[in-house]
């Protein structure tokens, strides 16, 4: 994998362009990005109930409010690493671009690279498994009641909402994608296509 940092995202003519397969079907998704971003709040819904379900039933519920602010900050901090571990599961012959905007109070990384459906949904969730999840299960089960489990619940919490954009192109693949089908990037918008029997993007699983 190979990871350009771009800079600062100023317009979508500026990013790279790729060339789709003639069968390229675009996700049923929005096509602004205020839209994308209303859109992907609601995905972040299902991750904040159970969380905060889950929160009160293990004795974590005072300890995350007392470092919630913390947390917060420790997520905004690794909003790099969580894109940086996006490219690392673009696969290892990818070229990926990383931006950031604070118009949109965002980062993110592209590839042209297509991946297959599994990949994409893998290269998808790991940020948020990592940088989410995992520490706010470990808060909960390994320390929930010593201040380091009240850190690591709040991290995690928004960790995972965090990645609300990534559930929103999870379940987008997971419904709209064909079996056999690769999917790939043009400007922010997703499209997948059947490949042909000699497309080298085949091997991308």
């Amino acid at each position: 994998m190979t990871l350009i940092f771009k800079g600062k995202f100023t317009s979508y003519d500026a990013l790279p362009k790729g060339e789709l397969p003639e069968n390229a079907v675009a996700f049923r998704e929005p096509k602004s990005m205020v839209g994308i971003n209303l859109t992907a709040l609601l995905f972040a819904l299902p991750a904040a109930i159970v969380m905060f379900i889950l929160l009160p039933r293990f004795g974590g519920s005072e300890m995350y409010r007392r470092y919630n602010l913390l947390g917060l900050v420790i997520a905004l901090a690794l909003v790099p690493l969580h894109e940086y571990i996006h490219a690392l599961f673009c696969g290892k012959n990818a070229e990926v671009y990383m931006y950031y905007s604070l118009k949109h109070c965002m980062m993110f990384v592209l590839t042209l690279t297509p991946m297959t459906k599994a990949r994409f949904i893998v290269m998808s969730l790991m940020p948020s498994l990592i940088l989410g999840w995992l520490p706010f299960m470990a808060g909960l089960h390994v320390c929930p009641s010593a201040d380091i489990g009240g850190i690591l619940m709040a991290a995690g919490i928004f960790g995972a909402i965090m990645g609300c954009g990534d559930y929103m192109n999870m379940f987008n693949a997971a419904v709209q994608m064909p079996k056999g089908s690769l999917t790939q990037l043009l400007g922010m918008h997703s499209y997948w296509f059947m490949p042909e029997a000699d497309t080298p993007a085949a091997a991308s699983e």
